[in-house]
């Protein structure tokens, strides 16, 4: 494994400038975490290494643990064992949705097969609650075992909802956030948990970060619509396709006068290139894209009013900048 290569592939956002030298940090030891003589362990820890990723969490871990007198090291282990934790879950959803992209590159079920995935996985989870359990704080091994069996759940559910025009937009809601939401929510909770924040700043910092979370995942569910192959790094409308309807289908369904079509052609489950060129008009025509950005935009306003109640956190305009980011990605 080359450390060099694989940092350079991992750059942090520009966003991130202010925690670049935490963030080495985290890079560093998610390349020791992965070290193995095990040639095949060691293969396709090097390819996940390799993807990257912009390594939200483990940045919001940091940023969230910025109060007066915290101690940095502490904060590495977890929010390296949270991104241990997100890779983990990308492993097995590559597998359970057949994905042969991710970032722009090919996934481990695609380079090895779905038995390589599967235990990679596991093995990533294994290695992640090694690091929590390290701390010698009880509260953040069962805080994260909490996060993946609430993602586990999440994901049984999508898949017994695939095509079902009948789900609601509260259960679209309650899926993203155990997909999405609570790891993010999460990551700002550890990390104002191991910086010894008051009980009132942890309880703000995890609802900051359930809004930026289900912000995240409603501007996800919009490029899956809108954005380009090329800079998304995986096919376009994938999750129509596949039967996943996200908010911005479920808001048409309801829609009087393009409801009904909308429930015929994803009830047919043959959903091609035509078929989606058609519901983005419907999506279009009822104003869909323009209400879930509105929701996005009040879940990331919702955010930062529980971040306002936090004004000694360090790192408050970073988190602040970070919105913008949510709202406003292109890729």
């Amino acid at each position: 494994m080359n450390p060099q290569a694989i940092r350079a592939q991992a750059r942090p956002l520009e966003l991130f400038a202010a925690i670049e030298p935490e963030l080495r940090q985290v890079e560093a030891a998610l390349e020791e975490a992965l070290a193995t003589r095990d040639r095949l362990v060691g293969e396709v820890s090097t390819h996940l290494l390799r993807a990257g990723g912009k390594r939200i969490r483990p940045a919001l871990v940091l940023l969230s643990a910025k109060f007066p007198g915290s101690n940095p090291e502490k904060v590495i282990p977890v929010a390296v064992a949270v991104e241990l934790i997100h890779m983990a879950t990308l492993v097995h959803d590559d597998v359970v949705d057949n994905a042969h992209l991710r970032r722009g590159q090919p996934t481990v079920n695609a380079v090895w097969n779905n038995q390589v995935s599967v235990l990679t996985g596991d093995y990533l989870f294994a290695k992640s609650f090694a690091l929590l359990a390290e701390t010698g704080d009880p509260r953040v091994v069962r805080l994260m075992a909490n996060v993946v069996y609430e993602m586990s759940k999440g994901e049984l559910v999508q898949m017994a909802s695939y095509f079902d025009v009948d789900q609601t937009e509260e259960d679209y809601l309650r899926r993203i956030a155990q997909k999405t939401g609570y790891l993010i929510a999460e990551s700002c909770r550890l990390g104002a948990l191991v910086a010894g924040a008051k009980p009132d700043q942890v309880e703000a910092l995890y609802q900051y970060g359930l809004g930026i979370g289900l912000s995240f995942q409603i501007a996800d569910d919009l490029l899956d619509f809108m954005g380009q192959a090329e800079t998304m790094g995986k096919p376009v409308c994938g999750d129509l396709k596949e039967g996943i309807l996200t908010l911005p289908v479920l808001h048409a369904l309801r829609h009087p006068r393009y409801g009904e079509e909308l429930r015929r052609l994803i009830q047919s489950r043959s959903i091609g290139d035509p078929e989606v060129q058609r519901v983005r008009e419907i999506l279009e025509a009822a104003g869909s894209f323009a209400y879930a950005r509105r929701l996005a935009r009040q879940y990331l306003d919702a955010a930062l009013a529980h971040l306002d109640r936090v004004p000694e956190l360090a790192s408050r305009e970073v988190l602040r900048t970070l919105a913008d980011f949510v709202i406003n990605r292109q890729f």
